[in-house]
C-alpha cells in the first residue's frame, strides 16, 4: 500500500521543488489578520511520503478567498472554500483534475504565530488518503502578490498580446499576437471588445463579451471567431490571482473538444494566459500560453 499512496502524492500533490528550495529568507512579521498569508510546507500521507504545497489566503470582505498550486503542478488553482472558526482555525477546500480522477484536499488548520498545522483527506477519483500538513508563512518567491479587486472593469481598456501555442483546430490557430480592446457596456457588469490580431502574417478578428457577477465573482465568456467557431465558458474569479474555467465543448470532425484556461493575474496591468485542451474527454495537454499587457484605459 506505501508504493500506491507515495506514487499519488508525488503525482497530484507534486508542485515545483524548485520553488521551495533556495534561500531562506527570515520569517514575515505575523500580519493583524493571523489566517492571512502565503503558507508553504509539506502535504505528508499516512504511510510518511511527503509533497511540497503552497497555499495564498487572502481577505475578501467578511471572509476569505484562496488558491493552491499543490493539487496540480501544471496550475494554480482557486480554493473552492476557505472558512474560519475563530481567530486561529480555518477550514480549506481545494479542487482540480488529474489523469488519476477528480482530485479533493479538505484540511482542518491551526495557526500558531507563523505555522499553520493541521490534517485532513485526500480524494483521488473513488479512493481517499489521510494527510496531514505542516506549514510556514512565506513571502513568495516569484513576483509581488498582486492586490487586484474582482471587477470588470479590471478588463477595460487596451490590451496587447502575444500568444505562442500549436495550431490546433478548432480551438486554436496557433501562434498569434495583436490588441484587443475591452469597453464597458453601460453601466453592466459586461465588457465588450473586437481583437485585432496578426496570424502568420494575416490579419484576423474576433468578437468577445464578458459578464461578471459581482455576487459571486463568477465570470462569462463568448468569444466568436473569424472561422464560426463559438466558444462559451463560465469561470470562476474566486481567488484575486487566478481565473479557472473550461469552455462548452465543440464537436467538429466526429470528435468533441474542450479547452481549459488558467489566467494568472500578475498586476492591475498585465496577465498570463495558459491553455490546455482535451479530445473525448481525454486527459487535458498543453496547447499554449498567451501574456497581456494593458496599454491604455
Amino acid at each position: 500500500m506505501i508504493r500506491p499512496v507515495r506514487y499519488a502524492l508525488v503525482v497530484v500533490l507534486g508542485s515545483s521543488i524548485a520553488a521551495l528550495a533556495g534561500a531562506q529568507q527570515p520569517a514575515p512579521p505575523v500580519p493583524q489578520d493571523p489566517i492571512v498569508g502565503n503558507w508553504r510546507g509539506t502535504v505528508t500521507s499516512a504511510s510518511g511520503s511527503t509533497s511540497p504545497i503552497i497555499i495564498t489566503i487572502a481577505k475578501k470582505g467578511d471572509g476569505y478567498v484562496g488558491s493552491t498550486n499543490g493539487l496540480n503542478a501544471s496550475s494554480e488553482s482557486a480554493l473552492k472554500r476557505v472558512t474560519s472558526a475563530g481567530a486561529s482555525r480555518v477550514t480549506i477546500e481545494a479542487a482540480d483534475d488529474s489523469r488519476l480522477g477528480a482530485l479533493v484536499l479538505v484540511c482542518e488548520l491551526t495557526v500558531e504565530g507563523n505555522a499553520m498545522t493541521g490534517a485532513g483527506t485526500l480524494s483521488v477519483g473513488p479512493q481517499r488518503f489521510d494527510v496531514t500538513l505542516a506549514l510556514q508563512r512565506r513571502p513568495r518567491a516569484e513576483a509581488v502578490q498582486p492586490h487586484v479587486e474582482q471587477r470588470i472593469d479590471y478588463f477595460v481598456g487596451r490590451w496587447n498580446f502575444e500568444y505562442v501555442g500549436a495550431e490546433y483546430p478548432p480551438l486554436s490557430a496557433g501562434s498569434r499576437s495583436g490588441s484587443v480592446t475591452f469597453a464597458r457596456a453601460g453601466a453592466s457588469n459586461f465588457v465588450t471588445a473586437t481583437l485585432d490580431g496578426d496570424l502568420a502574417g494575416k490579419r484576423y478578428q474576433e468578437h468577445v463579451s464578458i459578464g461578471l457577477d459581482p455576487e459571486t465573482n463568477a465570470l462569462a465568456f463568448v468569444e466568436r471567431r473569424g472561422d464560426g467557431v463559438e466558444l462559451v465558458s463560465v469561470a470562476s474569479w474566486r481567488s484575486p490571482i487566478a481565473i479557472s474555467f473550461q469552455t462548452s465543448p465543440i464537436v467538429a470532425n466526429g470528435k468533441t473538444y474542450q479547452l481549459r484556461r488558467l489566467v494568472s493575474i500578475r498586476s492591475k496591468t498585465s496577465f498570463d494566459v495558459t491553455e490546455e485542451f482535451s479530445v473525448d474527454g481525454g486527459p487535458f495537454r498543453r496547447l499554449g500560453d498567451g501574456h497581456y499587457t494593458k496599454t491604455a484605459q
